[in-house]
């Protein structure tokens, strides 16, 4: 004997079914719609992260020359202008040739002046156009204070920085 199903539970067996295949071909969208969802939001931080980086000020560019006498009357340039700002005073620049790095020779200075425009003056070479980056920086008492005739302490600052050369543009050669 075959055990029939009653005609009453044939429609609701089939609408069970039928709900079934619906909830099977809607769940593929959902889904899509969520994994989109997470797409957009990736998408929103990394838009975010490119405008924070575009509107970040742009770093200085170091200091530069082509050649090394270039390089040294950049720096002194830059040491002369920073120093008439302040109570200081270039006395020389020059140039030491680094063979296991010859592209970023260094660059001394000797400098006097107050200590606050030694400090100002550093403090500018850090923070400005072009960027200057002390390697070495040694300050001293040259002459010291005198009351009694009003004179103020001079001091010397030894510098040392690094400077960049820039490789010879590439000779075009015609056939």
């Amino acid at each position: 004997m075959r055990p029939d199903l009653p005609l009453a539970g044939r429609p609701l067996l089939l609408g069970l079914a039928g709900l079934a295949l619906a909830a099977a071909l809607g769940t593929g969208p959902v889904l899509d719609a969520l994994g989109a969802q997470d797409d957009i939001a990736l998408a929103r931080d990394r838009l975010a992260r490119a405008q924070a980086a575009a509107a970040a000020p742009r770093s200085a560019p170091p200091l530069s020359a082509p050649d090394e006498a270039g390089l040294v009357a950049a720096f002194r340039a830059r040491l002369d202008a920073l120093a008439a700002e302040r109570t200081a005073m270039v006395d020389g620049a020059g140039i030491q040739p680094d063979p296991a790095r010859p592209t970023l020779p260094r660059l001394s200075a000797s400098l006097r002046g107050s200590a606050e425009g030694l400090h100002g003056l550093l403090q500018a070479l850090e923070t400005g156009s072009p960027l200057i980056v002390p390697e070495e920086a040694e300050l001293a008492v040259e002459r010291p204070a005198d009351p009694e005739i009003g004179r103020a302490t001079v001091m010397r600052l030894t510098l040392a920085v690094r400077g960049v050369l820039l490789p010879a543009p590439a000779s075009k050669t015609t056939p």
